[in-house]
């Protein structure tokens, strides 16, 4: 009982700490910090032109993720391998589309003007509720889903967890640096993935300790 009060208690406050993290993002540094990496970028004709350009392939990671992991997480329930490995594919080939799925969903809901909209197609900024599907960039879906497949990595390899914070602070530097997100939108992104996964291992593992 103390130990799930102690999680619960530390995921109401991590909560609280990103809220306010969030809400001090949009009215101090979003706006601030879009605006002069726009500037930066346009400064440099060949770089804006190659952030400009960037294809957008997450669904066709996650899909391609998705099965290649459900693909060989049946073989090894099927070879009777039910270990560590076999644990976290069934985990991280749940919570990737999960993630996914939800971060499509809250950008339709939320609809934010992207920073791109805002400041080269001179759109307002401002939040569309359940407007103009695929426009959306509240929450990060690239963090909301990479944070997802990491946390996973934290749970069953956490000798791992340098590499993934590092990688997950590079990827957030990069969706704003490229003004694809505002600081806001990886940091909601981010916490989306965290709770996702560990929501989704939390009814795993209660699953598995049914008699």
């Amino acid at each position: 009982m103390i130990k799930r009060d102690k999680s619960v208690n530390f995921w109401i406050t991590l909560t609280v700490i990103v809220s306010f993290a969030i809400y001090v993002s949009m009215k101090y540094l979003d706006t601030v910090i879009a605006i002069r990496v726009m500037r930066f970028l346009l400064s440099i004709k060949t770089l804006h032109k190659a952030a400009e350009n960037i294809p957008d392939i997450l669904a066709y990671l996650v899909g391609a993720g998705t099965i290649l992991m459900w693909v060989i997480y049946i073989y090894r329930t099927y070879k009777k391998k039910f270990d560590i490995k076999t644990k976290f594919l069934l985990l991280a080939a749940t919570t990737l589309p999960t993630a996914y799925v939800l971060k499509f969903f809250l950008q339709y809901a939320f609809g934010r003007t992207t920073p791109r909209f805002w400041l080269i197609a001179n759109k307002p900024l401002v939040f569309h509720l359940f407007h103009e599907i695929g426009n959306g960039c509240f929450p990060s879906g690239h963090m909301t889903v990479f944070t997802a497949f990491g946390a996973a990595v934290l749970i069953y390899y956490p000798q791992f967890r340098t590499i993934v914070y590092v990688m997950l602070a590079l990827l957030g530097a990069a969706l704003i640096v490229t003004d694809y997100h505002f600081l806001s939108d990886v940091i909601a992104g981010c916490y989306l993935g965290f709770i996702t996964t560990y929501a989704l291992w939390f009814l795993f593992e209660k699953r598995r300790a049914k008699p």
